[in-house]
């Protein structure tokens, strides 16, 4: 402590935000996975949604292997537990 402030912890603070974004990219993804079910019987650009969906699954998947890598603790819901078998 420098003159009576505490430290503060950017660690702590981007920990928050990681955990925040994995949120949101599951999220995205199950959107993504759900839009994609509903728009293939119809006549629009295929390759294009499964190219989104993928990207969205990417996205997830990098997040959550960089929270295990820096051991990040935070709430994490139980559908993104589910997911941890990727």
């Amino acid at each position: 402590m420098i003159f009576g402030k505490k430290k503060y912890n950017l660690r702590r603070e981007y920990d928050q935000s990681l955990v925040f974004q994995i949120d949101k990219a599951k999220i995205d993804w199950d959107t993504a996975q759900n839009s994609e079910e509903a728009l293939l019987d119809g006549q629009v650009n295929v390759r294009l949604i499964q190219a989104q969906t993928a990207l969205a699954k990417a996205k997830f998947n990098y997040l959550y292997r960089e929270a295990r890598r820096r051991k990040t603790v935070g709430h994490m819901q139980t559908h993104v537990l589910k997911s941890d078998r990727l």
